[in-house]
């Protein structure tokens, strides 16, 4: 049947992108994992507090690349006695 012929699928709504997520999580892509039996190979399954947690980010460079002049101009912060940003 094609597409614009289905029956309209019951649209649910989310207070955050982080309910969205987890309830997708939970109804949709859990049930995959655990039929393929992902824990047991790679990850254990996600908890709440995974989706509650704030994000974090690894910056990886050699030395004297500018990682710290980047978090710098990220962070609009400027060097005292300096010209730059």
């Amino acid at each position: 049947m094609p597409f614009w012929k289905k029956d309209h699928v019951k649209k649910e709504i989310y207070t955050t992108v982080t309910e969205g997520l987890q309830q997708a999580y939970k109804t949709k892509l859990l049930q995959l994992e655990e039929a393929y039996r992902f824990h047991e190979f790679h990850s254990s399954q996600l908890e709440d507090s995974d989706f509650s947690a704030k994000p974090m980010v690894l910056l990886v460079g050699q030395y004297s690349v500018g990682k710290t002049t980047f978090i710098r101009y990220l962070l609009n912060v400027t060097k005292k006695n300096s010209s730059t940003f």
